[in-house]
């Protein structure tokens, strides 16, 4: 899903920059560089050790918007991954589109096109869908 992901907003979206980071590590030291410039960060979680280290990352993630991409609607890494604050949440066997959407949208709201609240609420509520979703399981 990464790797169409990308080619979907390359081809979607031309104007925004993507920059694939492939470990921990590298996240870390992206956000930590002062004015990094990251608007969005996606991150692919895999497994609740891994949504756990970005959870000490926590406090980096602040000033950027999270989309959240779960391998699954598993309830325990949901409930963790809804700890790091992500404007939407989705699983690995989705349809990317749904994350270029978003994207859209947050690029919109950057030029002036399109009014916050609108792109808050529909966050809020797919968050809300997918979550007792998850819960309901």
């Amino acid at each position: 899903m990464e790797t169409r992901l990308e080619q979907l907003i390359q081809d979607e979206l031309p104007k925004i920059k993507v920059e694939t980071i492939c470990s921990i590590e590298c996240v870390s030291q992206n956000l930590r560089r002062p004015l990094n410039g990251i608007s969005v960060i996606v991150l692919f979680i895999v497994s609740q050790s891994q949504i756990e280290n970005f959870l000490i990352l926590k406090p980096f993630f602040d000033n950027t918007r999270l989309i959240l991409v779960l391998p699954d609607n598993n309830k325990g890494l949901v409930a963790k991954g809804l700890q790091l604050n992500p404007c939407f949440v989705t699983y690995l066997d989705n349809d990317p589109h749904d994350i270029t959407s978003v994207l859209r949208k947050i690029e919109q709201l950057k030029t002036g096109k399109q009014p916050l609240s609108e792109v808050e609420n529909e966050s809020r509520h797919n968050l809300m869908k997918q979550t007792r979703l998850a819960t309901k399981r």
